[in-house]
């Protein structure tokens, strides 16, 4: 996996100056490649602290490891800037961003969640802003499959779902961020009575990931400027065409 299809699961987490890191490096790596962590950080102009959580978050275990990756893809020829270059950069990125969902470890995540699907009545999809939409997306495509599921669209129905939970439901929770404040209650409540929980996130960082024993993280969506600038692109139209492998899945089966 290159540097732009990892920071593609990451980039939901980054920080201002993380970003700012990601865009000097994509700028300019050889700044990276050919220097010391100090000097490469008084050459990209940002603190060498920055460039360590950045290297850290990302998934590397120092500076050395992350110099050598730039280095193989430098040679490899795999960071030539082919999203700034595309025709239609926004249609490239999300072909980047959906290569990288087809190469994640589906079956962990759908496999139990198409079995617990079959087995419940009792199913919400649940969303908040702009991902309540793809929760009514998983709901509209299960009609098809003469699946009926709940749709929960705001914050304050999410707060009521979490005093009237009971160990038949079954919840599937869409959310870039998954934040603490609008799904903790809900998930605390659903511990307590036994019902099954899934998260779907672009946050690799979210502190409800560790009380869920089903979620996955999908990549975001940006494009890379010509000037290494960077533009976040929606992220439901990936949210979309992860509930319609639940769909597809549920109707013809998980291949072993």
């Amino acid at each position: 996996m290159n540097l732009e299809d990892k920071i593609s699961l990451y980039y939901t987490s980054l920080t201002k100056s993380e970003k700012k890191v990601y865009q000097a490096v994509l700028k300019n790596p050889n700044t990276i490649v050919n220097n010391s962590i100090q000097k490469a950080a008084q050459l990209l102009k940002v603190s060498v602290a920055s460039i360590q959580r950045f290297i850290s978050k990302i998934g590397y275990s120092g500076y050395t490891e992350f110099k050598l990756a730039l280095q193989h893809q430098e040679k490899d020829g795999s960071n030539d800037s082919d999203q700034r270059k595309a025709k239609n950069p926004i249609v490239h990125a999300y072909i980047r961003s959906l290569k990288v969902v087809e190469n994640l470890n589906l079956s962990l995540f759908l496999k139990p969640l198409i079995q617990d699907i079959e087995a419940h009545e009792n199913i919400k999809a649940i969303g908040n802003g702009n991902t309540a939409l793809s929760a009514e997306q998983l709901v509209y495509s299960m009609y098809s499959e003469n699946k009926f599921i709940d749709c929960v669209d705001t914050s304050i129905k999410i707060d009521y779902l979490a005093d009237a939970l009971n160990k038949e439901d079954l919840l599937i929770i869409f959310s870039v961020t998954a934040p603490e404040d609008t799904y903790l209650k809900l998930i605390k409540s659903a511990r307590k009575v036994g019902a099954k929980t899934y998260l779907i996130t672009m946050n690799q960082e979210s502190k409800l990931l560790n009380k869920f024993k089903h979620s996955i993280i999908l990549p975001s969506t940006h494009v890379e400027n010509s000037d290494s600038s960077l533009h976040r692109v929606d992220s439901r139209a990936i949210f979309y065409i992860f509930a319609e492998m639940i769909s597809y899945y549920y109707a013809n089966g998980f291949p072993d």
